[in-house]
């Protein structure tokens, strides 16, 4: 895992889609890292329900108990739940956290997510295998409507500054920004995806060995609720989604930073 790979190729529909999305997509994606730099992934569905809230979490439970044996309440649900009606910003906040081994499945009034352990990242095939057996239960439990929203949401964690690894960045006067705390946050149109990049170089994270400084590089790829349906194509979004952030990662990342990751291809 040492060796670079070879220079992608773009082909003529890559560079055709490139016109309208500005980060060039490699043909070729790796399908392993190491060191992973991805501290959490969050795979999330916001719903209408016709079932109040008091009963939600007994009948999801019912059907995951025995591989989430363990509940969590989250602060948030110690809030009056007039004021989170109230207030936007809490809406779509989930209230309870089921665990297992591997994964957490968060749930709340309006959504539900299957969120990976923090640091420990088992990749995108776990995690299908995992969103299909959540995706059966929830359908099981009964209390799913609409399909407002449905995204896939990765926090990369990156020491240092990332901003001299990644095609991306700020100028003032021609000159790009050095040693200087930088955030930068855009939002981007691919298909039906709608996607808001996240960037900083000032950020701390938690890990194994205590909090670390660095970067964090934040990508939330969403279809809105035209686009989909959690029980009929859900499964096949989430997947669509995932595809466009591992690319939008590598092709934002310069080679530099690729090599150190030691890319494993097929």
């Amino acid at each position: 895992m040492n060796k670079m790979p070879n220079k992608a190729v773009t082909s003529p529909k890559s560079q055709n889609m490139s016109d309208a999305f500005p980060i060039q997509i490699p043909d070729r994606l790796p399908i392993r890292i190491a060191p992973c730099p991805i501290v959490e992934a969050i795979f999330e569905a916001r719903f209408v329900s016709p079932q109040p809230w008091a009963t939600m979490p007994g009948l999801l439970f019912a059907q995951i108990r025995e591989k989430y044996p363990e509940q969590k309440t989250l602060p948030v649900a110690q809030m009056p739940e007039e004021l989170r009606r109230q207030e936007p910003a809490l809406l779509h906040l989930p209230l309870i956290q089921f665990l297992s081994d591997t994964f957490l499945i968060q749930l709340g009034p309006r959504v539900v997510s299957l969120v990976t352990k923090p640091n420990e990242y088992p990749g995108w095939p776990a995690i299908e295998q995992e969103l299909k057996w959540l995706l059966g239960w929830l359908k099981a439990a009964g209390f799913v409507g609409e399909t407002e929203r449905l995204s896939a949401r990765y926090i990369d964690f990156f020491g240092g500054d990332v901003f001299t690894a990644l095609r991306l960045g700020l100028q003032i006067n021609d000159q790009p920004l050095r040693e200087t705390q930088t955030d930068v946050t855009t939002v981007l149109r691919r298909g039906l995806l709608t996607i808001r990049l996240q960037v900083t170089n000032g950020a701390i994270v938690s890990t194994k060995d205590g909090p670390k400084s660095g970067s964090v590089l934040d990508v939330d790829a969403w279809f809105g609720s035209l686009d989909v349906d959690l029980f009929g194509n859900g499964l096949a979004r989430f997947a669509e989604a995932h595809h466009a952030i591992k690319g939008l990662f590598f092709g934002l990342i310069k080679p530099e930073l690729l090599a150190k990751l030691n890319p494993t291809y097929e």
